[in-house]
């Protein structure tokens, strides 16, 4: 199961103590797990300039990408790790 949450800069909707934060990366269809997991989602805010930049030296098309954060419930393996 899936939940959705809404957030932005001054927190999310909905997260509980249960909730871990992640970098995404998103390519049209396609999202990713870049680093993480955090525990807070200003830690995960914190790092998406850091995760958009080793994404960049990755993979040159990067700099078309959408990055951002997500928060689930459980752990989940990234690309870079935290």
């Amino acid at each position: 199961m899936v939940t959705e949450l809404e957030c932005n800069v001054d927190g999310c909707r909905y997260h509980d103590a249960d909730s871990i934060f992640y970098v995404t990366v998103v390519d049209g269809a396609r999202v990713g797990f870049l680093l993480g997991p955090y525990g807070d989602h200003q830690t995960a805010i914190n790092n998406v300039d850091r995760g958009r930049g080793l994404a960049n030296q990755a993979d040159p098309r990067a700099a078309f990408y959408s990055f951002g954060t997500s928060s689930i419930k459980r752990e989940r393996q990234t690309v870079f790790g935290s």
